[in-house]
């Protein structure tokens, strides 16, 4: 696309780089924090993007060159910015299927927090690295939706292992609160 290649020699040792550098980053934050699945899966698929990139972009005589390695970087990669988009409609879908007509709002675990854009939906968005801070006495979702049903609110928390809205069954009791994330409208 008429940018120059740059030596193949040179995208390894990048590439290479950069994968270990990333993967190292990735597992001593989790280590240091305890992380989510979705926060361990985000740093890995980040970091065979990047490596992935200097890869495709190699070549030899004016040529591209990409290895085998890079174009399944790049594969992993796409599959999982598929996954992770999947996620908005998936949780459109359930939160209009739960709230059935009532009044609702989706937010992350925090006060005043809703969300505002369809792009905070996305799975590797609407998730929460305080996860990894659990204790005894505090916990943190990933996300949140409240419905307004008619005989009383209801709080839902997002699983994203699950894939799915789960209902929270004695909301008040938490230290951290969660009807302060949003309002319903």
């Amino acid at each position: 696309m008429g940018m120059r290649l740059i030596p193949v020699t040179l995208a390894v040792t990048l590439g290479a780089v950069s994968i270990a550098a990333g993967l190292f980053v990735t597992v001593a934050s989790s280590a240091f924090s305890l992380g989510s699945d979705t926060e361990l899966l985000h740093g890995v698929s980040l970091s065979i993007a990047v490596g992935s990139s200097f890869l495709i972009w190699s070549g030899d005589k004016g040529k591209p060159r990409p290895s085998r390695f890079a174009k399944l970087g790049i594969l992993v990669t796409t599959v999982t910015a598929l996954w992770s988009l999947s996620t908005v409609p998936m949780i459109l879908t359930q939160a209009r299927h739960i709230a059935a007509g009532s009044p609702f709002c989706i937010a992350h675990h925090a006060p005043n927090s809703p969300i505002e854009a369809l792009h905070e939906l996305r799975g590797f968005s609407f998730y929460t690295v305080s996860t990894g801070y659990k204790s005894t006495s505090e916990w943190y979702f990933h996300g949140l939706m409240i419905a307004d049903h008619p005989e009383e609110q209801r709080v839902y928390n997002w699983s994203p292992r699950r894939w799915r809205f789960n209902l929270v069954e004695r909301p008040d009791i938490l230290i951290e609160p969660v009807r302060n994330a949003c309002v319903p409208t």
